[in-house]
C-alpha cells in the first residue's frame, strides 16, 4: 500500500485540499514566500557579508487545510429516499459535494439553510456551502459562510476549520489584524496537530506583518520546541533567526541557524544556513572566526551552485582580508575568478581593491574601483568604492584629494562614510596649517559617533583649541565636550576642562562654567590650571550669591597663589551677586566699596547697581542721591523706569519740586510716556509755575486723542491757564473738554473748572450756579459735594448769604459723610 505525505493523511476529507507537502521536502525557495521584512544586513565596509533576502508577505493562500470533523459516509446518486425532509435536502447538496460539483451543490446547500433554520447540520451544510463558493472563486460569498457559522455556533468541530479557512482568505486579502484573530481561534479549535501548528504558523506571520516582532518571535519559539506534527518547523525555525538577528540578538541567531543547518534535510536550506552561521559568526561579539571559516568549509562541500556558495566563497576572502593577509586576498581573488554572479561580483571585488591598496598597489587599487563604478553604477557597491577610492588617493598624498572629496561630500553620501571625508580633508588642511579652513570642516564633526579612539581624541581637542583661540565659544564647548566625554583619562583633560570653564563663561553660562572649575579643582591638585580656575570659581560664587563659598575660594586662591586679583575685584563680585540673588540691602557695602577702591574700573558697573538697588528698596531718598551721583559719572543714562518712579513716588509724597526735576529729566528721553507729561504738568502747577505746567500740557494733548485722556489735559491745562489769568483761553479749554465728554464724571469737573473760572472773572452769582448745575446732572460722591461746597463759597463771595445756606443744607443731606470737609463752613 502507497503511504499519502504526512500532510495529505491528517487532512484528507470531503474536497478539503490537503496540506502542502511540508517546507523541508520542497526546497528553501519555498520559505522564501512567507518572509515579511528583507534581512538588513548593512555593508559596514567594503566587505560585504551577504546578499539581503526578500521576506515579503505571501500571497499565495498559506496552503494548509482544515479536515472536516467526520466523514458523512457514503455518496449516493441522488438524495435518500428515507428521512426527514431536512436530511433529504442535506444530503442532496452532499452528493454534489462529494462529486465537486461545487456550482451545484452552493444553491442546493444555500435552500437547506433558508428553509431549515432549526436544522441539526446547519454547521456542516455552513462549512461545506463556503468550501463550495471558495472552489467556483465567489470568495465574498465563501467568507460570509464561514462567519455565519462562527457566529452562529460558539462550539462544534466545525469551528476550528472555518475559523482556519476565514483568516487564509483574509490572509490573501492582506488584512492580517483579522486574519490574525482567526488563526489563533483555529489553534486552539483545531483537532488535527499538523494544522493548529500550521495555524499557529500563519499567526506568526500576521504579527511580524503588524510589527509585533517580539510576538512573532514567541511564537516561533514555541512552534520550534514542538518538532511533532508540525510541518513548518524548519520554516519556524528560519525565521526565528532571522527576527532575531533582526533585533540584534546576533549570538542567539547563530544558534538557531547552526540548528538548521545541522537538523534540515533540505539540501538547498542547509546550505543557505550553513552559508548564514558562518556569515553570523563574524558578526558576534567576539567574532567566530574559526567556526566562521569552518561553516564555510562544510558549506563549499555540499552538493549544488549558486548564491550562496559564492557567500560561502566571499566569506573566506572574508576572513583573510580581517586577518590582514592581503597578499592571501589577492591571490584567492584571482582563483575565484570574475565569473561569478552579480550579487557577489562587486563585494569580491571591494576586497581585491582593498587588498591592493595595502599592498602598494595604488594604481590597481584605483582600477579596481572604477571596474565596480562602471559595472554598478548608482548601486550601493559604487557609493562604496567611491570612498574607498578618497581613501586611496589620501594614502598616497594625492595633491587631487581635496577637489575629490568636495565631489563626493556634494553628492550627500551616508554619515558614517561623510565624516571620515571630513576628517581625511580637515587633517590635510590642517598640516598645511589652515585652521580658518579646518574649523568649519570639523564643526560638522563635533556630534559624530563615527570617529572612534586616539584619532578623533587628538582631532578633538585641536579642534576645540582653534575653536577657543577664534573666539568660537560655542562651538569650541561642543568641541571640549565630546572630549571630555570620549576621553576622561587622557593627560589634557584638565586644560580641557579649564578651556571649556572659559568658554561657558564667555557666554555667561556661569553654571556649566562653574562645573567645569570645580571638577579641575577637585580632580586635579597640583596642576597649573587651578590658579585661572579659582579666580573664576570665586567670581562666579559671588554673582551667584553664594558669598560664604566664594570667601573661601579666594582664600584658598590667594594661599596657592599670592599674586591673585586684588580686593576690589572681589567686593565688586560679592555686591554683584548679592545684587543678582535681589538681596539689594547686602549688595550696597560692597558695591560702594568696589567704586571707593578702584573707581576706574567699577565706578560705572558698581554705580549703576547701586541705582537699581535703592530703586528696588523704594528708597527715594538714596534713589535720587544716586540719580544725582549717576547723572554726572554714569557712561549710560539713567533707567527710565527709575525717573518715572522717583517722580511718582515724589508727586504722591506732595514734594512737588522734587518730582518736577525728575520729571523733566525723564520727558526729553525717547522712552517717555504721555502719562509723564501729565504728571509733570501737575507737579507744575502745584508749584504754581503755571506758564511751564501749560506748555508742558500742550505737548501732553498733541498726541494724546482718546477723550478721557484728552479731557483730563485739557481740564488741567485749563487750570494752568487760569493760574496764568489767561481765562478765555482756559475757557476755551473747558468748552473742549466738555465737547468730548458732556456727561458723567468728566462733564462734572468740567463745569467745575468753568465755575473756577467765573469766580477768577469774579462773576461769582454765576460761578455759583455753575457749581449747582454740577448737582443737577451728577450725583458722585466725590465730585458732586465738592462743586456744591464750591457754590457755597460763589454765593457768600456774591453776598448771598440764603442761597448760601440753601446750597449748605442740601449739601448736608445729600453728602452727610462731607462734614469734615465742611468744618470752615459749620459755624455758618
Amino acid at each position: 500500500m502507497t503511504r499519502r505525505p504526512l500532510g495529505v493523511v491528517i487532512l484528507l476529507a470531503l474536497g478539503c485540499a490537503p496540506l502542502p507537502v511540508p517546507a523541508q521536502d520542497r526546497g528553501p525557495n519555498v520559505l522564501e514566500p512567507f518572509r515579511l521584512a528583507a534581512d538588513s544586513t548593512p555593508i559596514p565596509r567594503a566587505i560585504p557579508v551577504e546578499r539581503p533576502i526578500p521576506r515579503a508577505i505571501p500571497v499565495e493562500k498559506p496552503g494548509a487545510s482544515p479536515t472536516e470533523p467526520a466523514d458523512p459516509g457514503d455518496i449516493t446518486i441522488g438524495p435518500r429516499e428515507t428521512g426527514t425532509a431536512d436530511q433529504v435536502q442535506l444530503a442532496l447538496a452532499d452528493t454534489y459535494y462529494g462529486k465537486k460539483a461545487y456550482d451545484m451543490a452552493a444553491p442546493e446547500y444555500e435552500r437547506y439553510l433558508g428553509q431549515y433554520p432549526n436544522a441539526a447540520g446547519r454547521a456542516t451544510a455552513y462549512f461545506r456551502l463556503g468550501e463550495c463558493y471558495r472552489h467556483i472563486g465567489n470568495l465574498n460569498a465563501a467568507k460570509n459562510s464561514y462567519e455565519s457559522l462562527l457566529q452562529q455556533f460558539g462550539s462544534g468541530d466545525f469551528i476550528g476549520p472555518a475559523a482556519f479557512r476565514l483568516a487564509d482568505l483574509y490572509y490573501q486579502e492582506k488584512q492580517y489584524r483579522d486574519s490574525l484573530v482567526l488563526y489563533r481561534k483555529a489553534s486552539v479549535r483545531l483537532k488535527e496537530p499538523a494544522v493548529a501548528n500550521a495555524a499557529k504558523f500563519f499567526s506568526a506571520r500576521c504579527l511580524e506583518a503588524l510589527g509585533q516582532k517580539l510576538e512573532a518571535r514567541a511564537t516561533y519559539e514555541e512552534l520550534v520546541s514542538a518538532p511533532k506534527d508540525n510541518p513548518f518547523y524548519d520554516a519556524s525555525r528560519l525565521s526565528l533567526a532571522l527576527l532575531l538577528k533582526d533585533s540584534a540578538r546576533t549570538a542567539d541567531a547563530l544558534k538557531q541557524i547552526l540548528a538548521l543547518a545541522k537538523q534540515t534535510e533540505n539540501p538547498e536550506l542547509k546550505l543557505e544556513a550553513t552559508a548564514r552561521a558562518g556569515l553570523w559568526s563574524l558578526e558576534v561579539e567576539p567574532p567566530q572566526t574559526a567556526q566562521a571559516d569552518a561553516e564555510f568549509k562544510a558549506a563549499l562541500a555540499l552538493p549544488g551552485k549558486g548564491y550562496w556558495k559564492e557567500m560561502a566563497q566571499l566569506g573566506q576572502v572574508r576572513i583573510l582580508a580581517d586577518a590582514g593577509k592581503f597578499q592571501q586576498v589577492i591571490e584567492a581573488c584571482e582563483k575565484i575568478g570574475t565569473e561569478v554572479s552579480a550579487d557577489v561580483k562587486p563585494e569580491l571585488l571591494i576586497l581585491l581593491a582593498l587588498a591592493q591598496r595595502q599592498t602598494g598597489k595604488t594604481a590597481d587599487a584605483l582600477a579596481t574601483y572604477a571596474e565596480v563604478s562602471k559595472e554598478f553604477p548608482g548601486s550601493v557597491y559604487d557609493k562604496e568604492v567611491q570612498f574607498e577610492r578618497l581613501r586611496t588617493l589620501y594614502s598616497a598624498n594625492d595633491a587631487t584629494l581635496i577637489g575629490e572629496i568636495d565631489k563626493y561630500l556634494a553628492a550627500n553620501p551616508e554619515a558614517e562614510k561623510r565624516d571620515e571625508a571630513q576628517l581625511m580633508k580637515a587633517e590635510v588642511l590642517f598640516k598645511k596649517g589652515d585652521y580658518v579652513n579646518v574649523i568649519p570642516i570639523y564643526s560638522t564633526l563635533e556630534l559624530s559617533h563615527q570617529l572612534t579612539g586616539n584619532r578623533k581624541a587628538q582631532v578633538l581637542f585641536r579642534l576645540g583649541i582653534c575653536h577657543f583661540e577664534t573666539k568660537n565659544f560655542e562651538e569650541a564647548i561642543k568641541t571640549f565636550t565630546s572630549f571630555i566625554n570620549g576621553y576622561p583619562t587622557h593627560p589634557l583633560m584638565p586644560y580641557a576642562l579649564l578651556q571649556r570653564g572659559l568658554s561657558y563663561q564667555s557666554l555667561k553660562d556661569l553654571a556649566g562654567a562653574l562645573k567645569d572649575y570645580d571638577t579641575l579643582l577637585k580632580s586635579y591638585p597640583k596642576v597649573s590650571e587651578r590658579e585661572l580656575a579659582l579666580m573664576q570659581q570665586a567670581l562666579i560664587q559671588g554673582q551667584e550669591g553664594d558669598n560664604a563659598a566664594m570667601a573661601a575660594s579666594f582664600k584658598e586662591l590667594v594661599k596657592e597663589f599670592p599674586e591673585t586679583a586684588g580686593r576690589a575685584k572681589a567686593e565688586f563680585w560679592i555686591g554683584w551677586g548679592s545684587f543678582e540673588a535681589k538681596d539689594y540691602k547686602a549688595a550696597v557695602p560692597p558695591l560702594e566699596e568696589a567704586r571707593k577702591l578702584d573707581a576706574e574700573q567699577f565706578g560705572e558697573k558698581a554705580g549703576i547697581r547701586l541705582l537699581l538697588c535703592s530703586y528696588y528698596l523704594e528708597d527715594k531718598t538714596a534713589t535720587a542721591r544716586e540719580v544725582e551721583r549717576y547723572a554726572k559719572e554714569g557712561k549710560t543714562k539713567v533707567p527710565a523706569e527709575i525717573l518715572r518712579w522717583l517722580g511718582k513716588s515724589l508727586y504722591a509724597g506732595n514734594a512737588f519740586e522734587s518730582a518736577e526735576k525728575y520729571l523733566e529729566m525723564l520727558t526729553p528721553r525717547e522712552e517717555v510716556q504721555p502719562d509723564d507729561f501729565l504728571m509733570l504738568g501737575e507737579s507744575q502747577i502745584a508749584i504754581q509755575k503755571f506758564q511751564a505746567a501749560a506748555d508742558t500740557l500742550h505737548i501732553y494733548l498733541k498726541d494724546t486723542k482718546l477723550p478721557a485722556a484728552r479731557a483730563d489735559g485739557l481740564l488741567k491745562l485749563a487750570e494752568a491757564q487760569t493760574g496764568l489769568g489767561a481765562l478765555d483761553e482756559a475757557q476755551k479749554s473747558v468748552d473742549e473738554e466738555l465737547s468730548l465728554e458732556p456727561e458723567g464724571e468728566w462733564s462734572g469737573l468740567g463745569r467745575i473748572a468753568a465755575g473756577d473760572i467765573q469766580m477768577a472773572r469774579r462773576n461769582f452769582e454765576q460761578a455759583a450756579k455753575i457749581f449747582e448745575s454740577v448737582a443737577v446732572i451728577l450725583d458722585d460722591a466725590e465730585i458732586t459735594p465738592r462743586a456744591l461746597e464750591k457754590a457755597v463759597d460763589a454765593w457768600r463771595e456774591a453776598g448771598r448769604s440764603d442761597e448760601a445756606e440753601k446750597t449748605l443744607n442740601k449739601l448736608k443731606s445729600r453728602y452727610p459723610e462731607y462734614k469734615l470737609k465742611l468744618a470752615s463752613h459749620s459755624e455758618h
